[in-house]
């Protein structure tokens, strides 16, 4: 009792030493808080919508294309403006070519000097005129991000208009088509650069806002929404809720902070190309940008990397652990290492292998030029190593969307290959 006594007086010495003030600022806190709602929170969230648009405006810039070719219909099948990729080189400078005669221009009627050489329509398409598009600083030096969407009818003209800064004519580089990426270079420095979360680092239901310049001038729109899912597109991408559309394609999906998370593109859940097929479904991706370092060198010089493949089908109807090959297309890479019809790949690139869908997703998250080690298992029951195997690029039929795509490309993979 005597030591209840004296824990109690103590207790009352130490509430009577507490300032009358912190006292009263304690309860108000509590009532403040215990009034508080969920529209409350809402509210206390637009500042920092807000800020973190300050933060990445700078950094997303206004693609304006000009010119290009919209594909008609021909003898062998309709073509919508997309076309197998190309490398870019860069190319050196010329020694501008002496004036011929026939070249000599020639006045018009008001006087003006005017070249004779008439445009020409090429034979499968006619001019077209594209329009407006979003991108993304990448480096101070001018490369600049934007999606391969809207330079797909190959523009004559390409115009970057940075913020504060002024317009510059672009040159196009290389493309991640596995990503939706391209690249242009403008001639300038010291350009605003944004800070890049790395893919390991974001977390499923984290706040992400996506980012255009297609209709604002003085500061982006803005869509709101979560990230929905990690690892998409083989390990190239974030699924997100906020709005995607050809007003944001190319532009940054940015977390609350303004850092950026990736760049919004038109994708589709089977990991194939895709134009506007999902565009207002709720569905959007954004590819990674912090993770693709590696492969900048080589976009850089124009390269067009696209997604890997082997040259093999697997029996759907084998549910593993393995995939068994049914068909081996003789193109292939893997016809040329000595993969067998009713082999059973055991491992790609030293992962086991569970099933058929598991391998097209070890496969498909490499690009063609990469080399695999790949472990079979024969018809007789024995165990065979093969390659390395350099994995070809993709047919490009087998790039495009279709309505019966096969699995989606969220099969869960053990950890995404760096810069793939």
């Amino acid at each position: 009792m005597n030591a209840h006594r004296s824990v109690r007086r103590v207790g009352e010495r130490a509430l009577r030493t507490v300032p009358a003030a912190a006292v009263a600022l304690a309860l108000c806190a509590a009532a403040l808080t215990a009034q508080a709602t969920p529209a409350d929170e809402f509210v206390r969230l637009e500042p920092v919508v807000q800020q973190a648009l300050a933060v990445a405006a700078p950094f997303t810039v206004t693609i304006e294309t000009f010119g290009g070719t919209r594909q008609v219909e021909r003898a062998e099948g309709p073509m919508d403006g997309e076309a197998p990729p190309k490398a870019r080189p860069r190319p050196a400078p010329k020694p501008k070519p002496k004036p011929k005669p026939d070249d000599a221009p020639e006045k018009d009627k008001d006087g003006d000097k005017q070249p004779k050489k008439p445009l020409v329509t090429p034979a499968t398409g006619f001019q077209q005129a594209q329009g407006r598009a979003t991108g993304v600083v990448l480096t101070a030096d001018g490369w600049i991000l934007v999606a391969r969407f809207a330079l797909a009818l190959e523009p004559t003209t390409i115009l970057v208009t940075v913020p504060g800064v002024g317009t510059f004519p672009a040159t196009r580089a290389g493309e991640d088509t596995s990503r939706g990426l391209a690249l242009v270079k403008i001639e300038a420095s010291g350009l605003p650069v944004p800070t890049f979360v790395d893919p390991g680092e974001v977390r499923v239901g984290q706040w992400a806002l996506a980012l255009g310049r297609t209709f604002a001038a003085d500061l982006p729109t803005v869509h709101f929404g979560i990230v929905s899912a990690k690892g998409r597109q083989f390990g190239r991408a974030l699924q997100i809720d906020a709005g995607t559309s050809p007003a944001n394609y190319g532009g940054p999906v940015v977390d609350v902070q303004g850092r950026v998370l990736g760049i919004a593109v038109p994708l589709s859940p089977s990991g194939r190309n895709a134009g506007v097929e999902w565009y207002d479904s709720g569905v959007g991706f954004a590819a990674t940008i912090a993770d693709i370092a590696p492969l900048l060198a080589r976009m850089q010089q124009g390269e067009a990397l696209q997604r890997g493949w082997l040259g093999v089908q697997f029996d759907p109807k084998w549910l593993g652990p393995g995939a068994k090959v049914v068909t081996v297309d003789a193109r292939g890479p893997a016809h040329a290492a000595g993969v067998q019809k009713g082999d059973v790949l055991l491992q790609v690139g030293g992962v086991p292998v569970r099933n058929a869908p598991h391998a097209l997703a070890c496969i498909s998250g490499h690009l063609g030029g990469d080399a695999l080690a790949l472990a079979v298992r024969r018809a007789d029951g024995t165990e065979a190593a093969l390659g390395p195997i350099v994995l070809a690029d993709a047919p490009w039929s087998e790039q495009q969307v279709k309505k019966d795509a096969e699995t989606p490309a969220s099969f869960s993979l053990p950890e995404p290959q760096q810069g793939r």
